[in-house]
């Protein structure tokens, strides 16, 4: 049986990467059985909202839809649809700020909670001679393109989120993201955004007026919106506790060279027994070997894409008995061999 998470995770990527689904299969071709081999996850997916995913199939998925899509405006849609009922208890704490600015405040502060390994950076900043509150965006996808779809999608459910907030469309000064935005509507992102949108910039990140920032929201319930955030906080406590032990085995992993340790030498290192390390691994919605795949899967794409090295030699590289043992792990992660892998990244 598949862990399943606590009530703070799972919330917005699971329905987000729900709609990314829907689109795949009903827009672009693409059978759910190729977007769902390999995760022990039920055809019906779609149709079953009340299902969890564990921390490692959300971002598996994420990958996996990235690999497929072909539409360069899948996450800006689909971030479109997103209200604050996707942020969960965050969201929540978030509909009842005095302010815009608090809002951003909250989202900066609390930004695990919509994706595990993100986190936003909340300044004050110069944009067109003006000054703006700035909201830098750094995504959880180790993966380029899963990082591009979380980013736009991130953008577009925050332009709904603060229009639900002010009850009218709240404007941006700016949007700026990493990428080079090829073969995007500009049509729909005008209409969407209505403020200057910069492809190919320094960062990730929405600017907002300080006069803007300083707006009076319509509904504050600051006696609902502290009890929420508090709610924040706890969850945001257990996050950490979990996320120092993941990072600890992530560095331990990463140090192997190819000889992952195995599960009873690494909660040795904690000082626990291997069962305790399995039930603590699966409060924070992670197996072991879910851990060890997301690692593998970082170190192939770099090789990938980063040398010239054969599937052979980067299956040596990475410890695999045989290159076609990486061939099939490589196609349980992303739904294709690393050779298609390789070759579509390359004509992108």
């Amino acid at each position: 049986m598949e862990p399943r998470l606590n009530h703070a995770r799972g919330l917005l990527n699971n329905f987000e990467i729900r709609l990314m689904l829907r689109d795949l299969a009903s827009k672009q071709d693409v059978s759910l059985h190729q977007l769902l081999d390999g995760f022990d996850l039920p055809d019906d997916l779609l149709q079953q909202p009340g299902l969890r995913l564990t921390l490692d199939q959300e971002m598996r998925l994420y990958t996996r839809a990235a690999t497929h899509n072909r539409d360069p405006m899948l996450g800006f849609k689909v971030g479109s649809q997103l209200s604050a009922a996707n942020y969960g208890i965050l969201g929540y704490a978030v509909l009842g700020a005095e302010t815009v600015d608090d809002a951003l405040t909250l989202m900066t502060e609390f930004a695990p909670l919509i994706s595990w390994a993100s986190h936003n950076q909340l300044t004050t900043d110069t944009f067109a001679g003006k000054r703006c509150r700035c909201l830098t965006l750094h995504p959880a996808a180790n993966d380029p393109q899963a990082a591009v779809l979380e980013i736009d999608s991130t953008l577009a459910s925050l332009q709904r989120l603060f229009n639900d907030l002010a009850g009218e469309r709240l404007p941006f000064s700016a949007i700026q993201l990493t990428h080079p935005g090829t073969g995007v509507d500009w049509d729909w992102l005008n209409d969407w955004f209505a403020c200057p949108i910069y492809f190919g910039a320094k960062r990730n990140a929405l600017l907002i007026s300080l006069d803007t920032a300083a707006t009076l929201l319509p509904h504050p319930q600051p006696e609902y919106s502290a009890l929420f955030r508090e709610l924040c906080r706890e969850s945001m406590n257990e996050l950490v506790k979990g996320q120092g032990m993941l990072d600890n085995l992530r560095n331990m992993i990463r140090e192997s060279e190819g000889k992952p340790p195995s599960l009873e030498w690494a909660a040795a290192q904690f000082n626990i027994s291997a069962r305790s390390l399995r039930r603590n691994l699966v409060a924070t919605g992670y197996t072991y070997q879910a851990l060890l795949d997301e690692e593998q899967f970082a170190l192939a794409q770099h090789y990938l894409l980063s040398t010239q090295l054969t599937v052979e030699a980067i299956a040596g590289t990475l410890g695999y008995s045989s290159a076609r043992s990486f061939r099939t792990a490589f196609q349980r992660w992303t739904g294709c061999t690393p050779s298609e892998f390789r070759l579509a990244e390359q004509s992108r």
